[in-house]
């Protein structure tokens, strides 16, 4: 018989189960009811495929819920070695009539002349086989011969052989075999009648879950904690007469519980870098995703790392290091001590170097093209740096920052989050950059963790404590999402019947048809008299580019009314191409408004700051990249 299932054929799963994990097969496996009676039960497979032992598996459990002292294990482990008490079901397919490797050594025994024609005395048994008749010489030869071999080492048969095949209807034949099997068991030991019914059905398995994100060195640091993602949508819209369509999400995250937030919080929030990007590094280093890894640090040095305990490699790639930092010249000079060609080394030394030499130094080829240590080991093959030392070269995996774009008084246990995927050609033009960060909460749906903290800004950037004090905000893209919280604040204080100063949203964005982010809640918030918005599209065909602090100036009567009644003034986006021209702008509007110069508007400036009535939540470039 060739294999007992067939070329291309499998058996019905429902009789099989699951196939006892490899380990286990080998090394046989005791199980007894507490309240049993005891009787020894072998259950014993020959199987190469798994469907002997699946099925093996399943009655070795059905045996222990009846109270018997279940053995389970393969065919092979009790050769010469039988009992003469108790009970055996063998469960074996045999392949063009040969037994399977592990009963080989069983069926030689049961054939050796030698063996005494009462090895098997006292023993009860039954015998399944697995089969498939487009191999009819041998169907059911290795089932048949051990059934008749048992029989003549002395053995009684207590239930009749079973045959399951595989080209028919190998699930009906084993519920047709297996239906009176523990009757037949219970009858013949001389068990009570009720020995052939399960216990009482319960749980097999106690699961205890557990997230090792939670033992994180990383983690523990900032005191994170797991938390749930509600929601995670799209704000983009298709359409409009933009570039191609970026992504931006809207994001609410359910706070573990205890956790609070104020409005104009930051949430920082614990990344887990690519798997795109740990698949490179695994591949370079010829690592395997199932492998575990014990790290020590030597001398007892502290470390990022999980220390002293078998860690998963995917999970120390994933949430301890920051894989995508700018390699540093020290990354690059060690690169240099692990390569043995002499142009790549001297090339890698010249990278390294202090000077200033054009392409080939380390600003030209490795700072402003952000090339990360694995860019630079995958273009320098001959580099043989192991993979401990790049592990311990990389710098702990650390929090990226978000404002918080709800209001703590209208959902305190639900924060939400307004992230903008960085994603585009990388600057070393070698494939896409992925903002480690952005790209992560981009990748989780609904019903996902992350881990998560909340932080206070370093400056009150929040509403006036005092709700009737004026608000002007500024804000770009993304920087809106402080000043819906903001918003959202006032107008449940208004609803309430608390009278609430009055507010003035410059908002900027390229195309309305496509990322006037909240628009429909930012109407609604103006038609209740919250706000009012000033919408800026900087990109509207057939009209000329116009940035938020454009509009400050031909708003200017507004703005200094409200900064005369004692507004404060807050500004949210990008650090290098936004704040320093709203900080003209409203500059401008002093010098317009009071007819002083540029020395005392920058001093007036200077004042409102100290004052706390010009607040700015802003980031660079930099930040922006690992964002």
């Amino acid at each position: 018989q060739a294999p007992a299932l067939g070329a291309g054929r499998t058996a019905p799963s429902a009789p099989a189960a699951a196939p006892a994990a490899a380990a286990t097969a080998r090394a046989a496996a005791t199980a007894r009811c507490p309240d049993g009676h005891g009787i020894p039960l072998l259950v014993l497979f020959g199987s190469n495929l798994g469907t002997a032992e699946g099925i093996a598996t399943r009655l070795a459990r059905e045996g222990a819920e009846r109270g018997f002292a279940v053995t389970l294990g393969p065919l092979d482990d009790h050769a010469c070695a039988l009992p003469h008490a108790g009970a055996a079901i063998v469960v074996t397919a045999s392949y063009n009539g040969h037994p399977p490797d592990n009963a080989a050594g069983f069926c030689a025994w049961l054939r050796d002349a030698a063996t005494p024609p009462d090895a098997c005395t006292g023993l009860s048994y039954t015998v399944f086989g697995c089969g498939d008749t487009d191999w009819a010489a041998t169907y059911q030869a290795i089932p048949k011969l051990i059934d008749a071999q048992l029989e003549a080492c002395g053995a009684s048969r207590i239930y009749r052989r079973g045959e399951g095949n595989a080209a028919a209807d190998f699930d009906g034949d084993y519920a047709g075999w297996h239906q009176g099997l523990w009757a037949a068991l219970a009858a013949g030991l001389s068990l009570p009648e009720d020995a052939a019914a399960p216990a009482a059905a319960g749980r097999r398995l106690t699961i205890s879950l557990t997230n090792r994100q939670a033992a994180n060195p990383v983690v523990r640091s900032y005191r994170a904690q797991a938390a749930l993602v509600e929601v995670n949508r799209e704000l983009q819209r298709a359409g409009g007469a933009g570039p191609p369509r970026r992504s931006t999400r809207h994001i609410e995250i359910a706070l573990p519980s205890g956790t609070g937030y104020d409005t104009g919080d930051h949430l920082g929030v614990l990344p887990r870098n690519d798997p795109a990007l740990i698949q490179r590094v695994m591949r370079h280093f010829g690592l395997d995703a199932g492998m575990y890894m014990v790290i020590t640090a030597d001398g007892g040095m502290p470390t990022h790392l999980p220390a002293g305990e078998p860690a998963p490699l995917l999970g120390v790639l994933a949430c301890c290091v920051e894989l995508q930092d700018v390699a540093t010249r020290e990354d690059i000079a060690l690169m240099a001590r692990h390569t043995d060609d002499p142009a790549q080394r001297r090339q890698l030394q010249a990278m390294a170097s202090a000077g200033d030499d054009g392409g080939t130094s380390y600003a030209g080829s490795v700072l402003h093209p952000h090339r990360s240590l694995i860019d630079l080991l995958e273009a320098f093959p001959a580099c043989a740096m192991p993979f401990e030392v790049y592990l311990d070269r990389l710098p702990p995996l650390h929090p990226r920052y978000y404002s918080i774009s709800s209001s703590a008084r209208t959902s305190p246990e639900v924060c939400s989050l307004t992230v903008g995927v960085l994603q585009g050609p990388a600057r070393s033009r070698d494939g896409l950059f992925t903002g480690v960060c952005s790209g992560y909460l981009n990748r989780n749906p609904a019903r996902s963790t992350v881990f998560v903290f909340v932080r206070k800004p370093t400056i009150p950037f929040r509403p006036p404590d005092n709700p009737h004090v004026p608000m002007i905000m500024v804000g770009c893209g993304t920087g809106v999402a402080p000043f819906r919280g903001f918003i959202a604040d006032r107008s449940d204080l208004k609803n309430s019947g608390v009278p609430v100063g009055e507010s003035l949203l410059f908002f900027g964005f390229r195309d309305p048809g496509t990322d006037y982010f909240y628009e429909d809640e930012l109407r609604h918030f103006e038609e209740t008299g919250v706000v009012r918005v000033v919408a800026v599209p900087s990109r509207v065909p057939g009209q000329r580019k116009t940035h938020v602090q454009d509009r400050i100036g031909t708003q200017h009567a507004d703005v200094w009314r409200l900064i005369e009644a004692g507004a404060v003034i807050f500004v949210c986006g990008n650090a290098t191409t936004m704040a320093p021209d709203v900080r003209r702008a409203f500059a401008d509007v002093f010098r317009t408004h009071t007819g002083k110069s540029q020395a005392d508007a920058d001093a007036w400036l200077t004042g409102l700051r100290a004052e706390h009535r010009y607040l700015e939540d802003i980031w660079g470039g930099s930040v922006t990249r690992s964002r």
